[in-house]
């Protein structure tokens, strides 16, 4: 497809600029161990000519893993600078480790690790600034360029208009609105058609205009222009369509979830693992916290709450106890509030801090909860929400987490609700296990204290 062409040689440019980065950091990198003062020499210099003899292997584990990893897949939707290189991140950790085993199991010659290590350092930061060069230098292209894509918004709707302006913003699909028709203008389309100035037509009817593209399908049937079709429906934000093949029907999931089968299997691994690590890293830590709330007031250590979880099935969910015993025995489900009553002053404290929340990785272990996904509400409170937030439900779809994408964005304990399922809903629909990883790394850093967690 014509939307397609530019894209694709941007990406035979990215790949470019990817291994040229790469090369220089890896020249880069032997000059700075073995031609600078910078790093102290103590075991001799070495020659270039065995660095340079690496060249062949470092671009060929490079290039390998980046395609096999999609860096270079072709995709028509709009990408963060940060989500680019979180991916290139990604991919370089990657072609590091598969470099460095080919350079211990092929080549006799021991190289610094030092060199190693600068390059590891140097290119992620190498890599983003070329991307970014790369889409200054497209966007000075295609200011310049009279080679753009001809095409025509057959509609007259909210979304041909939205259709228009998607056009005129997205300079990487290299196309100009030649014009927008509705649908009764068949005689002025089917001109232009035959007169070759189309490359690309996008029918993007309104739900009055649905039931006449049979009317249209006739006209498009004998162009050589690419015809996409881009339906009109009602559905809220929160409801982000995918498009699914039923056999030789195409069909749009509404509220389906990124995670499929596979990725479940992934993410249950990673919980295993990270869970299972991280009650053996914290052991010290629960156990003063264990015995901090034992002295500091009568009942149990831990605090057993149901919560609801993935398909809205309820569970257990333990939490060192930070209340007295008989805290909602007179007043029933409530929100916890600032300088609360019923808070032990051990308990401000692991609130404060989400140290209440350790025990739940057994949780995780026992298959109720994920490390990572939307938290956990009570059933009383759910009953509520699920009347006057739309889209509440749909984050039972996946697992509740320990951590989530909403935390690390200051979403937690009294803020606003509305925005906390925004972000629920986008990690579920974006979910992948790097940005789990992702998370688990921000959680320390700006999910574990909150002037709104008590």
């Amino acid at each position: 497809m014509r939307i397609h062409k530019h894209a694709q040689v941007l990406n035979v440019f990215r790949g470019g600029i990817d291994l040229l980065c790469v090369t220089l950091c890896w020249i880069l990198a032997y000059t700075i161990r073995f031609k600078t003062e910078l790093i102290e020499l103590t075991k001799g210099t070495d020659t270039f000519s065995r660095y340079a003899s690496l060249l062949p292997a470092l671009i060929l584990s490079y290039g390998m893993v980046f395609v096999a990893l999609g860096v270079y897949r072709r995709s028509l939707e709009r990408r963060r600078v940060w989500e680019e290189a979180f991916d290139l991140s990604r991919a370089h950790l990657m072609s590091f480790v598969v470099f460095v085993a080919s350079v211990y199991f092929v080549y006799d010659h021991r190289f610094s690790r030092a060199t190693m290590g600068v390059f590891f350092v140097l290119a992620p930061i190498a890599l983003a600034f070329g991307r970014s060069f790369l889409r200054k230098l497209n966007r000075w292209y295609l200011r310049h360029s009279k080679t753009r894509g001809r095409a025509v918004v057959v509609g007259s709707g909210a979304v041909a208009e939205r259709m228009v302006k998607m056009i005129q913003d997205r300079s990487d699909w290299a196309l100009v609105v030649d014009a927008q028709l509705d649908i009764s203008h068949l005689p002025d389309l089917r001109a232009r058609l035959n007169a070759g100035d189309v490359d690309i037509v996008f029918l993007a009817p309104s739900a009055s205009e649905t039931p006449r593209l049979h009317t249209i399908y006739e006209v498009l049937g004998n162009t050589l222009a690419d015809v996409i079709v881009v339906p009109d429906f009602e559905a809220p934000e929160f409801l982000v369509p995918r498009i699914i093949q039923l056999d030789a029907l195409p069909a749009i999931v509404l509220n389906g979830s990124s995670l499929d089968s596979y990725g479940r299997i992934l993410k249950r691994g990673f919980d295993l693992v990270f869970s299972a690590f991280a009650l053996l890293l914290l052991s010290p830590v629960f156990a003063a916290c264990a015995l901090a709330v034992r002295i500091s007031s009568p009942g149990p250590i831990f605090y057993k709450q149901e919560r609801m979880g993935l398909d809205g099935k309820t569970f257990n969910c333990l939490k060192f106890r930070g209340m007295r015993v008989d805290a909602e025995s007179s007043s029933g489900p409530v929100w916890a509030s600032k300088n609360d009553s019923r808070v032990t002053r051990v308990g401000a404290f692991l609130r404060k801090t989400s140290l209440d929340e350790i025990p739940q990785f057994w949780n995780v272990l026992r298959g109720e909860m994920s490390v990572v996904g939307p938290r956990p509400e009570r059933p009383f409170f759910v009953d509520q929400f699920r009347h006057n937030l739309p889209g509440y439900m749909l984050r039972h779809k996946v697992k509740a987490g320990i951590t989530g994408w909403a935390q690390i964005n200051g979403w937690r304990g009294n803020t606003s609700l509305e925005k906390r399922i925004e972000c629920d809903l986008w990690y579920i629909q974006n979910w992948s296990l790097w940005l789990d990883l992702k998370i688990c790394v921000l959680t320390p850093l700006k999910g574990f204290i909150h002037p709104n967690a008590y």
